[in-house]
């Protein structure tokens, strides 16, 4: 008889036969593993997983609240929360705020009490248990609410701005607990999905990331972030992990919030801006810090993942960018999400969308419109950049085209003549266009090469390529050792026709 091993994948509970590998239990959950991620695997804990959870998370129609439990009451608040979730203000003052009712077991009865300024107690309607509300102090005051004691069972710990601003048409959206897994005593980061698995298992594969509405140019700088389908991990620290994928990049700060544990933020100003911060633990709000989004599934990999990873992610929504695909595609991608769009430019067969209006993911969710704009296949031109060997100018490039954020970028046409095509990006610091790869003496130059105007030369940061073979100058017509050589056009046929002034679209191959 063969035994079976309960596994949990993601969060999803499967069954494997005994001597089954993490390969076969992914299977089981329907459950992939992106090439090149970590995969979390959790085979025992330190702390065991608390069976009776002492912090609880309330979600308002303005934002969430941390309640931390105390006292002789907290067991009918753990016997009854879900009762309140979807209850709105029954009534508000400068004082206190109450939501419900909904039923409860505590016991009614008159009792004038004390409570202080965010404490958390129940109260009663007409002394029926039936009838009991969910109050929450604003200012030290005293009251009878109905309940024997007093009714005290908590403390509002975080969200206390949030609190501030609830008012007699919000209601509570949600509550969870918050069950702390700070520590694991057998832990393992891997991506060898033949490892044999063990019964109690938990794999975990992915961040799950919900982006908020209010941070529209926060949500597109994380999309870019992860539009491979992956975070790379830069550093950890015991309170955060981040990324420097985007570092640099300006983002405007859109939304304070509680860097509460799995919250992502952008730092959006000073040293640092641009980064990427997932939360591993709960820290206070930061004028620096613009909240973005939230970890709602997978914050285990971010509690054991180390720098030089990579983590699988999925947002919620997806990003609604079709630059890159076939117009076809597009269209599908787009009716599926229940997009409406509007077309425009070349609109045949071999259509491929290389603009759209609005930019933004969250705009579009938002208007539930987008306008998209198309060109033919052979004029969007395929290149191969040489990350290693000029890194830094790589990087440039990438920024000045928009590859950093999208799948096809682009550059206009400044100036041509001859055989030489010279391109002008969006406005880059070019404060470390240091010389890299730069051409020895002798060398010739290949045609289609992609040559950038390093510090040396007084037009740092001009792009260019040739169409014939050079000895002499590097593709932007400097001497060589104002040039760095960064890539190559795979198809300059495409560039012939191009003309002063004409946009000229990027896609990259790797």
């Amino acid at each position: 008889m063969s035994v079976e091993y309960v596994v949990d994948v993601n969060g999803k509970k499967v069954a494997v036969k005994q001597g089954a590998t993490v390969a076969d239990a992914l299977a089981a959950a329907g459950a992939s593993h992106y090439p090149g991620t970590v995969i979390g695997i959790i085979s025992g804990r330190e702390e065991a997983r608390k069976e009776v959870a002492t912090e609880f998370r309330i979600m308002t129609t303005r934002g969430e609240v941390r309640l931390e439990l105390s006292g002789a009451l907290k067991h009918a608040w753990l016997d009854s929360y879900s009762q309140f979730t979807g209850t709105g203000t029954k009534w508000t003052t400068s004082h206190a705020i109450a939501f419900g009712p909904a039923p409860t077991g505590v016991t009614a009865g008159k009792t004038e009490a004390e409570y202080h300024r965010w404490d958390v107690a129940f109260g009663t309607g007409g002394y029926d248990a039936k009838n009991t509300y969910l109050i929450i102090s604003k200012a030290d005051h005293s009251s009878d609410y109905g309940v024997k004691g007093g009714g005290t069972f908590g403390k509002i710990i975080s969200g206390k701005k949030v609190l501030d601003s609830l008012g007699q048409e919000d209601s509570i959206k949600s509550i969870e607990p918050v069950v702390k897994l700070e520590k694991f005593a057998n832990k393992t980061i891997t991506m060898d999905t033949s490892m044999p698995v063990e019964d109690g298992m938990e794999i975990h594969t992915a961040l799950q990331v919900e982006m908020l509405p209010k941070a529209r140019e926060g949500a597109e700088h994380f999309y870019a972030a992860v539009k491979d389908g992956m975070f790379p991990v830069d550093f950890c620290a015991s309170t955060f992990i981040s990324s420097d994928i985007m570092l640099g990049e300006v983002c405007p700060y859109e939304n304070l919030g509680a860097r509460s544990e799995g919250a992502v933020s952008i730092r959006t100003d000073g040293s640092g801006k641009g980064r990427i911060y997932i939360s591993r633990a709960d820290m206070t709000s930061s004028i620096y810090h613009s909240i973005v989004g939230r970890v709602i599934n997978g914050i285990e990999l971010v509690k054991i993942v180390s720098p030089g990873q990579r983590i699988a992610v999925t947002t919620m929504p997806d990003r609604l960018s079709v630059l890159g695909m076939d117009l076809k595609a597009a269209e599908a991608f787009l009716t599926q999400r229940g997009v409406t769009y509007e077309k425009a430019g070349h609109q045949g067969e071999d259509a491929v969308v290389v603009d759209q209006t609005p930019r933004t993911t969250m705009e579009i969710v938002s208007s539930g419109t987008v306008k998209i704009t198309s060109i033919p296949r052979e004029n969007l031109v395929e290149i191969k950049l040489y990350d290693n060997v000029a890194p830094q100018s790589v990087e440039y490039f990438r920024r000045a085209t928009g590859l950093k954020e999208q799948h096809v970028g682009a550059l206009n046409v400044f100036f041509k003549y001859e055989d030489t095509l010279l391109f002008k990006g969006k406005t880059v610091h070019v404060g470390e266009l240091i010389p890299e790869n730069k051409p020895d003496e002798g060398m010739t130059v290949a045609a289609g090469e992609i040559g950038l105007t390093n510090m040396a030369a007084k037009y740092a940061g001009m792009v260019g390529v040739r169409f014939g073979d050079s000895s002499k100058f590097g593709p932007t017509g400097e001497k060589y050792v104002a040039t760095n050589i960064i890539g190559r056009v795979l198809n300059m046929e495409k560039l012939r026709k191009t003309k002063d002034k004409e946009t000229v679209y990027f896609t990259e191959v790797r």
